[in-house]
Formats: C-alpha cells, sequence, structure tokens
C-alpha cells in the first residue's frame, strides 16, 4: 500500500509510541518540561485498539485479542521506516516501502491508519495521567519535520478576502491586470501603492467562514485581512513579523498575539473553512511533533495551551497559493467599484 510522507510519519509516530508510551512534554523552544506525566495505554485507530503490555502490543478488535506484536519487532520495522521516510526525495506523492507492507496490512486490516481527510486529529490514544491518577481520551495532531512543512490551513474557494480599491480608474485596473510573470503579486500590490490607490477590506467571501471566524473574535477577519494585505505590501511571510507590522504599541501586540493565537489554536485542533464550527475543537491532547532524528515530543493542550499558542505563532506564515486560480490581486468592477481578493493559506516554516 502507498502513502504520501505524511502518512508514513503518522505510521511511524503510531509505532514510535507503542515503543515509548511516555510523553516527552516541551515547550514552545522544544526543552523538555516533564516526561513522566503522561503514558499511552492503547492506541485506537478505527475499530481496532492497540494495547502495551510488557514487551508486546495486543491488537484488540471487536473487544477480541486478535494478534500480538513483539516490540523488537515493531522497533526494527520502525527504523527502517524512519530510514525510508528520511531519504525519500520527493516531497509529494504516494510510494510504497516494501519492507513495512506486511505489517501494515496486519495492523490495519489493509486500510490506512487515518481516516478522512475531513477529520483534525491523527492519532487517537487512551492515555493514563499519572499525576492525577486518572484515565484521559485524547486525541493528538501529527506535525512532522521529516520532509516538507506541512500545511496547515488549506487555500479554498471559502478563504477569500474581499477589498475595495478606490481613487483608481479603468485605465489603472488594466495595467495591474497586466502584470504578469514571477512575483506577480507583489508587483501588482506595489503598482497600486505606486498609483495612491486606498484598499480597504470589505468581507470574507464565505459565509460559513466569516461565522467561524466570529466564533472566535468579531474582528478576527479584519485583524486576518489587514495581515494578509500586509504580507503583500511589506513582502514578509512570517506571523510574527507580520504581528509586529500591524501593531503601534504593546497592548496592541499583545491584543494581536492572543486573537492571532487563538485562530491558529482553532485551525489546528477544530476549525475548518467550509464546514460550519461549534468553537468545539475535536483535538484536545496537542501537537505530537516529529523531529528530524525521529524523537517525538509533545506540546500539550491540557496543561501548557499558551505554549502551543505560542509555539504556532513563532512556527507558522502565510503562503501564497495559486493566484491564477484564486485571481488574487486580479481587480474587478462591480457596479462602479473596484475590488481584488486576496486567499488566506498557512503553512508550518
Amino acid at each position: 500500500m502507498g502513502f504520501n510522507k505524511g502518512e508514513w510519519s503518522e505510521l511511524y509516530t503510531f509505532l514510535y509510541l507503542l515503543l515509548n508510551p511516555n510523553l516527552a512534554i516541551v515547550d514552545e523552544k522544544l526543552q523538555l518540561i516533564e516526561k513522566n506525566q503522561f503514558q499511552i495505554v492503547e492506541i485506537v485507530s478505527s475499530d481496532n485498539r492497540y494495547k502495551i503490555e510488557d514487551d508486546r502490543v495486543i491488537k484488540i478488535s471487536d473487544n477480541k485479542r486478535t494478534k500480538e506484536y513483539n516490540l523488537s519487532y515493531i522497533s526494527t520495522k520502525n527504523k527502517i521506516l524512519l530510514e525510508k521516510i528520511s531519504t525519500h526525495t520527493k516531497a509529494k506523492g504516494s510510494f510504497e516501502i516494501e519492507e513495512i507492507t506486511p505489517l501494515v496490512d496486519k495492523l490495519f486490516d489493509g486500510k490506512k491508519p487515518k481516516g478522512s481527510s475531513l477529520v483534525k486529529g491523527d492519532l487517537e490514544a487512551i492515555v493514563l495521567d499519572k499525576y492525577f491518577k486518572k484515565i484521559i481520551n485524547l486525541k493528538y495532531s501529527i506535525k512532522s519535520n521529516i520532509g516538507r512543512p506541512a500545511t496547515l490551513f488549506n487555500a479554498s474557494r471559502h478563504t477569500n478576502f474581499i477589498y475595495e480599491v478606490s481613487n483608481i480608474n479603468d485605465n489603472i485596473m488594466n495595467q495591474n491586470n497586466a502584470i504578469s510573470g514571477r512575483k506577480k503579486l507583489l508587483k501588482r500590490c506595489r503598482f497600486l501603492s505606486k498609483s495612491h490607490a486606498s484598499v480597504k477590506f470589505v468581507s470574507v467571501e464565505s459565509a460559513t467562514f466569516d461565522y467561524n471566524l466570529k466564533m472566535i473574535d468579531s474582528n478576527l477577519d479584519r485583524l486576518l485581512a489587514n495581515m494578509l494585505y500586509l504580507s503583500y505590501k511589506e513582502n514578509q511571510k512570517g506571523i510574527k513579523k507580520l504581528i509586529s507590522y500591524s501593531i503601534t504599541n504593546e497592548d496592541e501586540y499583545a491584543f494581536y498575539q492572543k486573537k492571532i493565537g487563538d485562530f491558529a489554536n482553532a485551525v489546528s485542533f477544530g476549525m475548518m473553512a467550509s464546514k460550519k464550527w461549534n468553537g468545539i475543537n475535536e483535538v484536545n491532547g496537542g501537537i505530537l511533533l516529529v523531529s528530524k532524528s525521529g524523537e517525538v515530543y509533545l506540546l500539550d493542550l491540557i496543561y501548557f495551551k499558551s505554549i502551543v499558542d505560542k509555539y504556532l505563532i513563532n512556527n507558522i506564515k502565510l503562503e501564497s497559493p495559486s493566484s491564477t486560480r484564486y485571481k488574487m490581486f486580479e481587480i474587478y468592477k462591480e457596479d462602479g467599484k473596484y475590488y481584488f481578493k486576496l486567499n488566506l493559506q498557512i503553512r508550518f516554516k
């Protein structure tokens, strides 16, 4: 069975946690905070559970023990898996790892470990909180540093932001739209600035996405629209830098950081642009970070949410999706007024 690099990384994380059930909690700089609080008891995948017992993993289906695997066997396979993921040079597309395929077929009955792409959680586990001596069911997001940085928030027709342009005419509109080639978005933005055009945010195009943003904050659409436009005006994509360009004092910085942190948290763990959101995150455990060398760390949402928000702000950036598909900075005219659209997409650095 062929997986893409992200899916193989999710499988690697799954096997790693069976071998290393004590979760290493880290801060936003990936410095160790705690490694004895959370212990994986079982991992849940579709209709199966995988329970760790001494030196074995027990596969449980329909509440029956159906298969046993020695941890030494899983360890050998996971080392091969890490090497194959690390040395695979193509960033996109599915590929097979013959040495791992028999294990995948037996573990997951020939299915992929994760189901729908419309699900935020990458891994579900039954976890023991040792300090409070309680068993909890948690869902985690997986972020792998093996390979190309993952997209956190995908572009779609729902993520269009509409801006009104004033102090221009048809001639300026036509000149702007004729600008093409590499970096045409930056060039169009600069052309409008040199033409003394005035740009004002109007609305988010999608009513669903607008509703979801207002679940976080009534002014979040304007904050994001301002940062999105500034990302081209200042030619800067880093979220932290864009926040600094958007503020005039420390109070504003704290405000922006809180609101953008809440947004990053929501799109990481619950909210999607195309689906009406109830404000509740599906992922409640945090982010499992896979380092380039193969260690897996936890950014914990239960006790260290502020650290997770800091990590996200420090490690995400805006990204320009297809300018042709989304017709970005392409001015159009409606009822005598001029408008253009920009599209929001966010990726890990």
